[in-house]
């Protein structure tokens, strides 16, 4: 091993860059470095001669993937290094670019985000004419895709829908195979399913990739963990890294279990604990350890600071939450007066409801700040509808994208005009958008919708024919002119913002001519990605707070009901994961972490006394 490779490492990190054979669990505590050892570790492989190509490192952010990338290209002083590194949804989507057939989907598959699965899911509800109550249509998405992580039939799942979802998920994975749209869910089930089930599948990608290292191992679902041990081949080179006091993603199929069993899927797996944490001082990580301690369902460990002393871990109470938001307020105003950037300041709560007393505080106080996890970049409406416009280009039969768009700006289309069309499409079992100028020829639709069916078709031909000698950023610019969005949003009171948005759109998209590529990155982008590194203070749920880290943290409504959640009350298992959660929130501060509650906190629309969080008589604070 070259010394650039272990110039810097501690000795339990060296021992897992040296470690090259054979299965590897590396318990790596918050701060402890991981990011490192696992790219000084494939910075090893590859110096000992194994072929990059043959190595797959797996994430959970594009972030943390482009990262590890580029932090492997300076370590070995090359331009380029050969090596699959990705999320596993992308890991997913490149896998069946190859293999959907065996599936019965295209290679040329969409991938339908969040918002078409919701809007596929309500028209599935509407064509099997059952009642559709507020919220139907999100509950049942969420239910298919927690069924698809966890490998359970959605009937197995306890659900409180006045309706039979079993009916609606049905339907919608019938439509989505005619209109060849994957959803997320699927790019991690059907890797799963085709690599056991089509012979001789997994030999070959067993060949094909010799050594696996997957980022935070605690955090994979049943999906994630079947697909692994599909690819591990019989030299079982995979090495995880991760800390099962931050798996807090059980809500959504994530399985603690899969890092706590390691050894017992790999008897002879080597285990490394990496204790030694260089990003928060040592009163940090006492009050953080002393919490921690509380949970049974874990593997031991003492994570120690390399930071000794360090300023203040302090619990503080409020008689209600307008008074909390001020001491924030007031706290923070004197941290950015002494010379402290913005960015460097994280405010962390259980609910997003809790987020708004905050925000009006800041406002009144114009303390620059911004909101991670509500509306991101790639959620808004015209955002959405430049992208559909994209979407439609490449994959014609994209209903989702057509009905978003076919009266995006007004053309006079009506639903009711729309459903004639479907059906007209349907009865050919053709796409919509290749029978419009049939369906115009025989008169199928009259007036006003027949005109704007004609003008759709008309930008759509022009659109598609531009497609192919235009790289993206220039074919936004024509879905701007052509399609009438660019006089449309000018028109809006808002119009400003939203043109100044789509123009942000298409300056990143520069030098990008990969049509398909590009729509495919923008379908995996995931809601940590959108965290920019800005003068404002950061404003986030716990959960979203995973993986990023501030030198000064504030955590506000610590109090029976948020945090250990309501939801969590009755079961010691999801107890353990609200405590899980408090302790990553702690872990993110590198210098300084407040606690917060209220006696009175106004929620949903009334006030109620608060009692302090369980969690807090847990915590040691260290004595100066």
């Amino acid at each position: 091993m070259s010394k650039k490779i272990i110039d810097g490492l501690n000795p339990e990190q060296i021992r897992a860059v040296n470690h090259s054979k054979g299965p590897l669990l590396i318990f790596a505590g918050a701060g402890s470095g991981k990011t490192r050892v696992i790219v000084h570790r494939v910075a090893n492989l590859i110096e000992s001669g194994i072929n990059p190509a043959e190595i797959l490192c797996l994430t959970f952010t594009n972030k943390a993937a482009a990262e590890m990338k580029l932090r492997l290209k300076h370590l070995l002083g090359v331009e380029s290094v050969n090596v699959w590194a990705g999320t596993f949804h992308a890991f997913g989507a490149w896998f069946l670019r190859r293999e959907a057939h065996h599936a019965g989907y295209p290679r040329s598959f969409i991938i339908y985000d969040a918002a078409d699965q919701r809007s596929l899911i309500g028209r599935c509800i509407k064509d099997l004419h059952l009642k559709k109550e507020r919220g139907t249509d999100s509950s049942i998405a969420w239910l298919i895709s927690l069924g698809k992580d966890t490998m359970q039939s959605i009937g197995d799942i306890p659900h409180e829908l006045l309706i039979d979802p079993e009916p609606v998920a049905e339907l919608y994975e019938k439509r989505k195979q005619e209109y060849g749209a994957l959803d997320f869910g699927d790019l991690l089930l059907l890797p799963s399913r085709i690599l056991s089930e089509v012979p001789g599948m997994r030999e070959r990608y067993n060949t094909r990739i010799r050594y696996i290292l997957v980022d935070e191992y605690q955090d994979t679902n049943m999906a994630q963990y079947t697909m692994l041990m599909q690819l591990v081949g019989e030299e079982s080179n995979i090495c995880v890294v991760g800390d099962d006091d931050q798996s807090i993603y059980g809500w959504r199929g994530a399985e603690v279990g899969n890092i706590l069993r390691f050894k017992d899927d790999f008897p002879e797996a080597k285990v490394i604990t990496l204790e030694r944490n260089y990003r928060s001082t040592e009163r940090i990580l006492e009050a953080a350890s002393s919490l921690i301690a509380n949970n049974r369902y874990r593997a031991p460990k003492k994570i120690r600071s390399t930071i000794s002393g360090g300023e203040d871990v302090w619990i503080e109470e409020f008689s209600n939450d307008e008074n909390e938001a001020q001491g924030v307020a007031y706290t923070i105003e004197r941290l950015i007066e002494e010379g402290v950037n913005p960015r460097q300041i994280g405010v962390f709560y259980r609910i997003n409801a809790l987020s708004r007393v905050i925000e009006e505080t800041f406002v009144r106080r114009q303390i620059p700040y911004a909101v991670y996890g509500g509306m991101r970049f790639y959620e808004r409406r015209e955002i959405r509808d430049v992208l559909a416009y994209l979407r439609l280009i490449a994959h014609p039969e994209d209903e989702e994208a057509l009905g978003r768009i076919i009266n995006t700006p007004s053309r006079g289309i009506g639903l009711k005009t729309l459903a004639t069309l479907r059906a007209y499409a349907a009865a050919q079992s053709l796409p919509t958008l290749s029978v419009l100028d049939q369906a115009l020829e025989e008169g199928i639709v009259k007036g006003s919708g027949a005109r704007g069916a004609q003008a759709f078709s008309e930008v759509m031909k022009r659109l598609i024919s531009l497609a192919g000698y235009m790289d993206v950023a220039d074919l936004f610019r024509a879905i701007m002119q052509h399609s009438g969005l660019q006089e449309a949003l000018k028109n809006e009171i808002d119009g400003h913002d939203r043109l100044t948005n789509i123009s942000e759109l298409i300056a990143s998209s520069e030098g990008q001519t990969d049509l398909a590529a590009y729509l495919e990155e923008k379908a995996l982008i995931s809601e940590i990605d959108t965290v920019q590194d800005e003068d404002r203070v950061s404003v986030m749920t716990l959960h979203m707070s995973k993986g990023l880290e501030f030198d000064h943290v504030f955590i506000m409504g610590l109090e029976e009901g948020l945090l250990p959640h309501s939801r969590s009350m009755d079961s010691a298992v999801d107890i353990e994961e609200e405590r899980r959660l408090l302790y990553v929130g702690i872990t993110r501060a590198r210098r300084r972490a407040m606690l917060s509650w209220s006696r009175v906190r106004a929620l949903y629309g009334r006030e109620t006394f608060q009692v302090p969080s369980g969690f807090l008589s847990e915590i040691v604070i260290p004595r100066t």
